[in-house]
């Protein structure tokens, strides 16, 4: 069935896709705010307030919400990012009216409690504890405090220990007041239910918000390099490697996505299988990309002992020299096409994938990409292409490199030489 889009008089845009072959129904309430609308006064503001909307409503206390999903079999959850926030609820089809009816009032009513900040903001100190000893996550966000300084995009979603210590209630009001308004929300509902029922029940609940004044667009963050090895009494080295990448809507998606999986994106590609497989240098080794809507960023993370971070990078750098010279060959193009063509067929079986589809392509392109569309996207993908990218991306003066380990036990030539 056609995904069908509803909009409001006040701007509330509502995606429904009906699938009948399944017994669930996914919904996902997408806020067009994250950490990189913040200051760095009140980072990890969108996150805390997340949280916050979970703790109790002039209806329900935090107990309640969480006995009236499970009463019915459901479950709720939300998620931070650097853009949006999403509130998300998985059902029975035919229960979809309790999960609507529990996250309006989440997102309409919250209490927002001094007595419950206060709770939850140990509860998200720990979380920031949690992240900082977690090596892998720690040299990640070193790396984008690093390569965008001053930019909201360089600052962790949760904020740091004095920055959510600093928030108040007045200040997650504000934070409602500012951006939880109908123009910056788009709910999304994917599975087996009655469409025009919740629509006619979102109408209710969402239709009589007053508009608020449109979102301040952010400007692109401007890339840093960086070298930067961060002292930690642990038994590995964490190896976070970037350079540019590509916003969200960069007509080169496709051709960042095929290298991605080349390189180091799978088990079967060149870095895993060269450092890893032959070698043994490494448990974990990977390339990712991370797009924004105005800028991105392509990365290398590898896990190894102190000794061996020089050896590894070395390796890292020649499978990028080789790729610039000689690009991926024609069973590696084709491989790549083929894991991305399957993954976007099989996310399909998911009804949570399916909003999140949904929502992304009406928050980022403003409409919906077909399944048909972006297969012939990528097939149009060409290794010349592939390898103009690599050229163009992997270039030792765009190259930041952090390790987080122990800096006295870190050995090798750290260059990046490409």
């Amino acid at each position: 069935m056609p995904i069908r889009k509803t909009k409001l008089a006040n701007g509330t845009r509502i995606l429904t896709e009906a699938v009948d072959e399944v017994y669930s129904a996914s919904i996902g309430i997408w806020v067009d705010v994250g950490s990189e609308d913040e200051q760095e006064e009140n980072n990890g503001v969108s996150h805390c307030l997340e949280h916050m909307l979970f703790k109790g409503t002039d209806r329900r206390t935090a107990q309640d919400i969480a006995q009236e999903i499970e009463d019915v079999g459901g479950s709720l959850g939300a998620a931070t990012s650097k853009e949006n926030t999403c509130f998300y609820g998985r059902v029975m089809g035919d229960q979809l009216p309790v999960a609507i009816d529990l996250l309006a009032d989440m997102i309409k009513n919250a209490t927002l409690s001094p007595q419950d900040l206060e709770l939850e903001r140990e509860v998200i100190l720990e979380e920031i504890k949690m992240y900082e000893d977690d090596p892998e996550d720690l040299s990640q966000e070193t790396l984008l405090l690093n390569i965008w300084p001053g930019h909201p995009l360089g600052r962790p979603i949760t904020g740091t220990c004095d920055s959510v210590s600093g928030i108040t209630s007045e200040m997650l009001r504000q934070h409602v007041e500012r951006f939880y308004r109908p123009e910056s929300i788009v709910v999304s509902i994917a599975g087996k239910f009655d469409e025009q029922a919740a629509i006619d029940q979102l109408t209710g609940e969402f239709g009589s918000l007053a508009p608020g004044q449109p979102r301040q667009d952010v400007p692109a963050a401007s890339m840093r390099q960086c070298k930067v090895i961060k002292n930690k009494d642990i038994e590995q080295a964490h190896i976070a490697l970037a350079t540019e990448g590509m916003s969200v809507t960069d007509d080169r998606r496709y051709q960042l996505a095929v290298l991605d999986l080349g390189l180091g994106g799978n088990m079967s590609s060149r870095l895993f299988q060269e450092v890893r497989e032959k070698r043994g240098l490494v448990y974990t080794i990977n390339s990712y990309r991370a797009s924004h809507t105005h800028c991105g960023l392509f990365g290398v993370y590898a896990g190894t002992g102190p000794g061996k971070v020089g050896q590894v990078l070395e390796l890292i750098m020649e499978e990028f020299r080789r790729v610039k010279a000689d690009g991926l060959t024609d069973q590696e193009i084709k491989r790549a096409k083929a894991q991305l063509k399957s993954d976007l067929l099989l996310g399909l079986e998911s009804m949570r994938n399916r909003t999140s589809r949904n929502a992304y392509g009406e928050l980022f392109f403003g409409r919906q990409l077909s399944v048909e569309e972006i297969c012939a996207d990528i097939e149009r993908v060409s290794s010349q292409e592939v390898q103009q990218l690599a050229n163009e991306l992997f270039r030792s003066d765009k190259l930041s490199l952090v390790v987080v380990g122990p800096a006295a036990e870190i050995t090798g030539d750290l260059v990046l030489a490409c």
